[in-house]
């Protein structure tokens, strides 16, 4: 994971991990800053005379800040107009080994470690920036959670649904369907039940092993109200939306990021922090 202690002290602390999105290069406004030292490898990285490049690809725009006047690349044409020219596709920079400083430093710019406006506009880009809850918060958010899931164990044991206990639920290839949790569910799941194993196939939840699930008290709220009874899905997916909204809340009252993403994946992230 890219990281920089700035970033855990900024305005708003996070950590970041590239997942190249392609996001930052075609999505929101704004200008891709330009060195003159870098022209050279920029443009041998694209194939053309650093003349030709400064000619098609470089403009003067005078800085938003300063008013001073600033080399920047020129945005795409026609229908790519706004996004990188040199993006290939959605997310693939054709000059990622030679690409501007500008970019290399993103997310840790100045505009977003020191103002929180500037930060959630970064945020709302890049989905790489996980915001950093504080210890405390943490801690507190845990606690409420925990309750939360001991009170919809009552309300699913007062619907009763019927479970085979087969494990089908926890082998999504063969169930065709995934499995989605928050940061908050997923940091909790790893503090209940830390190092998971190697998922037993691709895709699969890492805790479902030998059949069973190895991770009951942390696991997520889409794992406590999914049941194979079809006649009491309906209750249960009301229950879920009920219980969903209250753990939102627990979210955002303390500094939780709205992630929402397969559970497997957003485990790999967290462990590889």
């Amino acid at each position: 994971m890219q990281e920089s202690e700035d970033s855990l002290q900024g305005v708003v602390p996070f950590r970041f991990q590239c997942l190249r999105s392609g996001r930052c290069c075609r999505v929101g406004a704004g200008y891709v800053w330009l060195q003159r030292d870098e022209l050279p490898a920029i443009a041998k990285a694209v194939g053309m005379q650093l003349e030709a490049f400064v000619r098609v690809c470089v403009r003067h725009v005078p800085d938003p800040h300063s008013g001073k006047s600033r080399l920047a690349l020129r945005e795409g044409a026609g229908l790519q107009a706004d996004r990188c020219r040199l993006l290939d596709g959605n997310n693939e920079c054709t000059i990622y080994g030679q690409r501007p400083r500008h970019c290399r430093d993103f997310p840790f710019w100045k505009s977003v470690l020191e103002d929180r406006q500037g930060f959630e506009r970064a945020r709302q880009v890049c989905p790489g920036i996980r915001v950093q809850p504080s210890v405390e918060n943490r801690e507190q958010a845990f606690v409420k959670l925990g309750a939360l899931y001991e009170e919809l164990k009552i309300a699913i044991d007062n619907i009763d649904p019927a479970c085979a206990m087969s494990g089908l639920c926890c082998r999504f290839e063969e169930a065709d369907h995934e499995l989605y949790a928050g940061a908050m569910e997923t940091d909790y799941a790893l503090h209940c039940h830390p190092d998971p194993p190697t998922p037993d196939a691709l895709g699969r939840c890492p805790y479902h092993v030998d059949g069973r699930c190895t991770a009951r008290k942390g696991r997520p709220l889409a794992c406590r109200t999914y049941f194979c009874d079809k006649a009491k899905q309906g209750a249960c997916v009301d229950l879920h939306e009920g219980f969903l909204r209250r753990l939102r809340a627990i979210e955002s009252d303390h500094g939780f990021e709205r992630t929402y993403a397969r559970f497997p994946e957003l485990l790999k992230g967290c462990q590889d922090r």
